[in-house]
């Protein structure tokens, strides 16, 4: 689906379609961060005669509001892609709405359980520590053309157990609910891609060690050439173009920073903030020469309460035309909430100027966010 004309097509002349009705009383108070969840997640959403016509590479499908309902139609033309499509919109919508305790079910077309068609198998090839916290994953991998995209620089890796030879992946069932194989769930989490050459098969992923080590960290001080992950996505919004930017983030950040930096044209101006510890976990970043980057040191306080990245994001100048200006930034909820509150409420910066992510949150687990939805990750 590369062309627009295609992209746009609606899902009623496809060949496998189905629909779903949802009861929502509130679905008016949720709908604007569920469209917005949806777009982030590699799929257009245009407005369109009261409905949204939402495009991916997977199928198209419709999102249309009432008064108490939700009205999903999906349609593509692969077998495969169906439940994949199902799952974009539902899971939004899950998590987006998780306390309103949905009830989403299908009906039309079923295909039976299926494989993500955007998994990917990589295998660790070669390891090393960029700074004292953080280890720096080469992957190897085949047809990552997908992933290689300036406006989408996330993905959600799955962890096999170490040593595993026969790896059993998820699918995804007639409703695009999750489907664990025999050998049970597998941990993941979502992460920046550092780095991506797509011809080669090569993709650079840095792991922050924490203190405490999740499953992620768990699994990236013991890997090793030939160690095994299945990668999702890629979803997470990228800059757009600009005249100025203000980049801001902790070490979570740092990785979309350092990318997004070394994207930037050359004559690009603005300021990148990167909160760290000390100056042993500063690294050489790549940037334009009008942007200036500066490292703001904790001295061994706690990330998630330094306050120093949102002082150093309330200090800064912006330029008298913000018309021209983007902001990107990623880190600690409270950190995100209080740079959310300060740019919408007195930079004033438009929602289409600024993009900003709770990469983790003090105190709480990606499992424990998904349960509790989006009380734990939005603003």
């Amino acid at each position: 689906m590369s062309s627009d004309k295609k992209r746009s097509a609606g899902p009623a002349g496809r060949r496998f379609k189905a629909t779903a009705i949802i009861a929502f009383p509130r679905v008016f108070a949720f709908l604007p961060d569920i469209l917005d969840s949806i777009a982030t997640h590699d799929m257009q959403v245009v407005a369109s005669g009261g409905r949204y016509i939402v495009s991916s590479l997977f199928g198209v499908a419709t999102v249309e509001a009432g008064e108490g309902t939700l009205t999903l139609s999906v349609g593509t033309d692969q077998a495969d892609h169906l439940n994949r499509l199902k799952h974009a919109l539902a899971g939004a919508i899950g998590f987006i709405a998780r306390s309103e305790k949905l009830a989403l079910h299908w009906s039309g077309d079923v295909t039976g359980p299926s494989p993500p068609d955007d998994l990917r198998e990589l295998r660790v090839l070669r390891t090393h520590a960029v700074t004292p916290g953080v280890k720096r994953v080469v992957f190897a991998g085949r047809d990552l053309e997908r992933y290689d995209r300036p406006d989408q620089i996330h993905c959600r890796l799955l962890f096999q157990p170490d040593g595993t030879l026969a790896p059993q992946w998820p699918r995804l069932d007639d409703d695009g609910r999750i489907v664990w194989p025999a050998s049970g769930v597998l941990s993941s989490r979502v992460y920046t891609i550092r780095e991506i050459d797509a011809a080669a098969g090569l993709i650079t992923i840095d792991f922050v060690l924490h203190a405490k080590p999740g499953p992620a960290t768990r699994w990236a001080l013991s890997a090793r050439p030939g160690s095994l992950v299945g990668m999702l996505g890629p979803a997470g919004n990228g800059p757009r173009p600009a005249d100025w930017y203000l980049l801001a983030g902790d070490e979570t950040g740092l990785p979309g920073i350092a990318r997004i930096l070394a994207d930037l044209p050359e004559q690009s101006r603005g300021i990148a903030l990167v909160e760290v510890d000390g100056e042993e976990d500063e690294q050489p970043l790549r940037h334009p020469p009008g942007v200036k980057l500066r490292w703001l040191h904790r001295a061994g306080g706690q990330s998630a309460r330094s306050g120093l990245l949102v002082e150093a994001v309330r200090a800064c100048a912006w330029p008298a035309d913000s018309a021209s200006a983007f902001f990107w930034g990623g880190c600690e909820f409270e950190a995100f909430r209080a740079i959310h509150r300060h740019l919408r409420e007195e930079v004033r910066l438009p929602r289409s100027q600024r993009i900003l992510y709770s990469h983790w949150h003090r105190g709480m687990s990606e499992e424990d966010i998904i349960a509790v939805g989006s009380k734990a990750y939005l603003p």
